[in-house]
């Protein structure tokens, strides 16, 4: 009797039945085969193609800029009046770029930053894409991160090349790079190499919570600011728009009308450019940071001033340093100015702006972009005795959607907040009046005695 092998029957029926694999590669052609012979998994191509997906966001306008700051006042009811808005308009060549390495699933490619909407990319930015793309560069281009162009405002730029250096072949991609920029890009002035740890993208706003090593291949470490006589560090911080900032020290004198005899504080100088600036106008001048870099180019700033009458301290912004420095005999005198340029996430502390107003300074200027720190910052200068005496929004950036606001607080010393500091004094301490000696006769005064009675009497 006949009897059915059932090993090829049951291998027959699964490869009939289930998903099969298509055979594979020969000299890299493609077989021909079903497409569903392909294995597939829906959920793994749901995830991968929404991961892929860029995340497109909506750069604000000027005038939607300007109905949010309207909003704002009236919902926070913001003292006073905004005065004219502060901008210029933006110069390409006078702005930062950025080549930046992106990433979709498996894909890399590199794709141009613009500093703003609306903006076409400059000669050099082309120039150097198209280079990046030759097959010399291969190596360099799959170790690269990004690469600033940082602009000096004139039409010059310092290269900031990210790197992860790894062999012997990345780091001859870079020097052949080198000599290209050396070569054929004479409004390049210095180009750099970085890296960053933890290992992200280096940006000169976040760089203080991260540690940044440089290695200058061409040029020095300092770039000039424009033709003002003054330069920065490679490594500080700029709008990536320079038009308006470098106009903003003017602006800031015409809203304070400072005199000769005032002095003038900045507090997270960077470069110290706004203070080095001003010195001509004041008595004393003083910058304070924390970083090295800010260190390095506000000494060179120092010594190109013509006036010998700035200094500047390498320090966190803290209660202790300012209450040491305003102790000394010095330093408390004079009608001081301070200049506060906060980051969109940072905000002073309580500890700060107290010891801030027990300084008892002629003028606060307060620089955010944050609109809640903005209402904090109000609220807390109010309850020290500081009136807002006016508000210049700053679009210093056109076209990336970004703003701030200089507000400059004054003393309140009419009482119009009803919390004068003197008042408020007097107040606490409650002097009562002394009670009057009176020198009445002891008869025009009643006595309501209960006379005890004798023994007699209580007989009776």
């Amino acid at each position: 009797m006949y009897k059915q092998n059932n090993r090829f029957s049951r291998r027959t029926e699964q490869n009939r039945m289930g998903n099969r694999i298509g055979k594979p590669l020969t000299a890299g052609k493609f077989h021909a085969s079903r497409k569903s012979d392909v294995r597939k998994d829906d959920e793994l191509e749901r995830k991968t193609a929404k991961a892929d997906k860029p995340v497109v966001r909506r750069v604000l306008s000027f005038d939607d800029i300007k109905a949010q700051v309207t909003a704002w006042t009236e919902n926070d009811r913001i003292p006073g009046k905004m005065q004219a808005w502060f901008t210029a308009d933006a110069v390409p060549e006078h702005s930062d770029w950025r080549i930046v390495k992106e990433y979709r699933g498996k894909q890399e490619f590199l794709s141009i930053d613009a500093p703003a909407r609306d903006i076409k990319p400059i000669d050099l930015v082309n120039r150097v894409m198209e280079q990046l793309h030759k097959e010399h560069l291969h190596i360099f281009k799959k170790a690269l991160r990004q690469i600033w162009f940082r602009a000096t405002g004139d039409g010059r730029f310092a290269l900031l090349v990210q790197i992860n250096v790894k062999g012997k072949l990345s780091a001859h991609g870079y020097k052949t790079f080198v000599d290209f920029i050396e070569r054929s890009c004479p409004e390049v002035i210095s180009c750099h190499q970085i890296q960053c740890l933890p290992d992200r993208l280096f940006d000169p706003v976040e760089a203080q919570g991260m540690k940044v090593e440089s290695k200058c291949s061409l040029g020095n470490d300092f770039m000039p600011i424009a033709g003002t006589g003054f330069c920065m560090h490679v490594l500080d911080w700029t709008p990536r728009i320079k038009d308006a900032w470098l106009a903003l020290p003017m602006r800031i004198k015409d809203a304070i009308h400072p005199n000769r005899e005032d002095r003038f504080f900045e507090f997270c100088s960077g470069s110290s450019y706004v203070s080095a600036t001003l010195a001509p106008c004041f008595k004393q001048v003083e910058a304070l940071d924390c970083r090295e870099s800010a260190m390095q180019s506000s000494k060179i700033n120092i010594r190109n001033i013509a006036t010998s009458n700035m200094r500047f301290h390498r320090s966190h912004l803290d209660a202790n340093f300012i209450s040491k420095f305003f102790s000394k005999s010095d330093n408390a005198e004079g009608r001081w100015t301070f200049y506060i340029n906060l980051n969109a996430s940072d905000s002073l502390p309580s500890e700060v702006e107290h010891t801030l107003a027990a300084s008892r300074p002629e003028r606060i200027l307060l620089q955010t972009g944050n609109l809640e720190t903005a209402s904090r910052e109000i609220k807390a200068f109010r309850n020290e005795g500081y009136m807002l005496r006016k508000s210049i929004p700053l679009y210093l950036e056109p076209g990336s959607g970004k703003f701030e606001i200089l507000f400059l607080f004054v003393p309140d010393r009419a009482g119009l907040l009803g919390q004068n500091p003197a008042l408020a004094h007097r107040s606490r301490n409650i002097q009562r009046p002394k009670e009057r000696p009176t020198h009445a006769k002891k008869s025009e005064i009643p006595h309501f005695v209960q006379q005890t009675p004798s023994f007699k009497q209580r007989k009776d």
